[in-house]
């Protein structure tokens, strides 16, 4: 990925965080950009890419609440953290309002049997009830980001099994029957792998299995993805 290329990517997130009415960006977005120098950086700001961009298809179904934490200066954490003190989403369907979920982001996930042992997604939906230090009963799906510096490399196995192997501990197995609406995005309604790299094209069957998909090409510039499993 060249310079540029990074410079695109922070000006697609940052397009995608600016929903007030100040037009101005969410801290979170300030507090990593400078950082997206380097594939680091970059990943970062990917991650972020993500969840705003999942966020902004499911405005089309519900109506989206940024639940303000208690954190000064931040409002998500830059690497996994306890819940409590960060900012979440509440999502609540616009013509059904018993479909409501929080949407979490980077927040750690106990396991009720192993509660020193925590699990923290990029991206984990959560029942609307959730509380602050949730564990496994209260995760419906979850998905993680990998950025990739070079878009042609795939994503190495270990990252597949590492991935199927959190969604087997945190019990979300069913999570692409859940209520969730997505708009242009219905095809990534399960446990995803998100990467602006490429796929494991040879695994699908093998993520069928694990209740995974693998999300190649899911990247700014093109509505364009595809998904394997």
């Amino acid at each position: 990925m060249t310079t540029q290329q990074i410079q695109n990517l922070k000006k697609a997130t940052e397009a995608l965080t600016k929903w007030e009415s100040s037009g101005k960006a969410f801290g979170h977005y300030s507090n990593i950009e400078p950082k997206a120098t380097n594939e680091e950086g970059a990943d970062m700001i990917y991650e972020f890419y993500c969840l705003m961009r999942i966020l902004e298809d499911l405005m089309h179904n519900y109506e989206v609440t940024l639940v303000p934490g208690t954190k000064k200066g931040k409002i998500f954490p830059q690497k996994p953290g306890a819940k409590k003190g960060w900012a979440y989403f509440v999502i609540i369907n616009k013509m059904d309002g018993n479909n409501k979920f929080q949407v979490c982001y980077g927040t750690n996930i106990k396991l009720s049997l192993a509660p020193r042992t925590t699990i923290a997604p990029d991206v984990s939906i959560q029942k609307y009830d959730s509380t602050d230090d949730p564990d496994e009963s209260m995760v419906e799906l979850i998905m993680d980001a990998k950025f990739k510096y070079d878009d042609s490399t795939a994503l190495p196995i270990e990252q597949l099994h590492g991935f199927m192997q959190r969604v087997s501990a945190l019990g979300v197995q069913a999570a692409s029957s859940m209520t969730l609406a997505f708009n242009l995005l219905s095809g990534i309604k399960s446990n995803c792998l998100l990467t602006n790299g490429r796929a494991l094209h040879n695994q699908h069957d093998y993520c069928v299995l694990n209740h995974i998909k693998q999300v190649e090409q899911f990247d700014i510039g093109s509505a364009a993805f595809n998904v394997i499993g």
